[in-house]
């Protein structure tokens, strides 16, 4: 770190007292050229996680992480010096178990000047807050919010050791929003499942298909590698389709990172996938608020594929959809459940109510407890009676 004088420490630390929810970007002079650092998200959960520093830097620079409590024990930079422009400089911090918040400035310096920007860690069991009902919040708690207590009504139960879990928000109209959470094995390289809530908001808008194919800023070279495809017959299939997410590029964007993708069989992800997540589009504008969870099972899977950067990704058996629908109004029924299992294989035509199951029976076969959050929204009976309904019988589907 060249910060080469004691009042240059003194300003930082005089800065990072006064620190509470602040923003990492900095106006530069032009002429100068644009120097700065930067986070995506400067206020995080207490919980583990990581994210991407950008720098952007004309000549050789220097990174460091300070507080007005000394040493810096609890993050980690995974570069500290460098030169020109990096924006894959992983971040990593810990869980923070005291009662107290706790942050830390990221401090550049190219030797005659310096900028920062700040990390702020909430204490222990605090998370930014969060709409359950319409996606929006006040924070974006990314990748490091603890999930169980959002109440978000799309997630699964998440009490698997070997998964990580994470979330993604996006920034629109001054608001942030929830884009989607998803379990990661690493093991796989791929998300088990992917949740996220879907209505007219999300799909009406004009984001288009951006093929942003980027490794998840979250997990960095952990995540799968989406840049090149895969080889073979298999597609960079979308767990949450692009066409889910056009109500602005960033939520766009984020479907296309590796931690959305899976190899899936060509024909399949054009033919009844497609089909599937055409109609559950239809279902979702025609609803208030509709919650998906789409997801792989890989437990008996031995077939491997290789992503860009030559890692190992397990090929998917089978795909899956759990559906909540909520209609204020309907008529036929406020909250309706179905689910659909899909063999991982090429089929003859389209999705039809013969692939269609409850969720009672989806949860059967995935091992995984759909919808947590739903008993205490409409109450234990109520919830039960619905994850057992055979969506076959109804015409709220078909």
């Amino acid at each position: 770190m060249k910060l080469t004088s004691i009042s240059k420490v003194a300003a930082v630390v005089m800065a990072f007292c006064t620190l509470i929810a602040v923003s990492c970007d900095k106006p530069v002079e032009e002429e100068k050229g644009a120097f700065e650092v930067s986070i995506k998200t400067p206020n995080v959960g207490s919980g583990k996680g990581q994210q991407f520093v950008s720098v952007k830097c004309s000549g050789s620079w220097t990174l460091a992480l300070v507080s007005d409590e000394g040493e810096v024990d609890w993050a980690t930079l995974s570069m500290t010096s460098g030169s020109g422009d990096k924006n894959s400089i992983v971040l990593k911090y810990d869980v923070n178990n005291t009662e107290s918040s706790r942050g830390c400035r990221i401090v550049l310096d190219n030797g005659s000047e310096w900028t920062d920007c700040a990390l702020v860690q909430m204490a222990a069991g605090q998370h930014p807050e969060d709409d359950p009902d319409d996606g929006s919040g006040s924070g974006s708690g990314q990748g490091s919010m603890d999930l169980t207590k959002t109440g978000w009504l799309e997630l699964p139960a998440m009490d698997d050791p070997a998964l990580g879990y994470y979330s993604h928000s996006f920034q629109m109209g001054g608001k942030t929003y929830r884009n989607y959470s998803f379990g990661w094995s690493q093991k796989d390289r791929v998300a088990l499942w992917v949740a996220y809530p879907l209505c007219k908001f999300y799909t009406n808008g004009s984001a288009g298909r951006t093929n942003a194919w980027a490794l998840d800023p979250l997990l960095g070279e952990d995540s799968a590698a989406p840049f090149g495809g895969y080889a073979g017959s298999y597609a960079r299939g979308h767990q949450l389709p692009s066409a889910d997410r056009q109500c602005c590029d960033e939520a766009n964007e984020q479907t296309f990172y590796g931690t959305n993708m899976t190899p899936q069989l060509n024909e399949h992800n054009e033919g009844i996938w497609a089909d599937l997540e055409g109609k559950v589009r239809g279902w979702a504008n025609a609803s208030d608020t509709t919650y998906v969870v789409t997801g792989v099972t890989v437990s008996s899977s031995s077939r491997k594929e290789e992503d860009s950067y030559g890692n190992s990704v397990t090929i998917p058996d089978a795909y899956f959809k759990a559906v909540l629908k909520y209609s204020k109004s309907s008529t036929l029924g406020t909250w309706n459940a179905a689910a659909f299992y899909l063999e991982h294989k090429a089929y003859s035509g389209g999705i039809s109510k013969s692939h269609s199951m409850s969720i009672d029976e989806l949860e059967e076969i995935t091992g995984i407890d759909f919808f947590v959050n739903l008993p205490a929204k409409i109450g234990e009976d109520q919830a039960a009676k619905l994850e057992a309904a055979d969506p076959a019988s109804s015409s709220v589907w078909w």
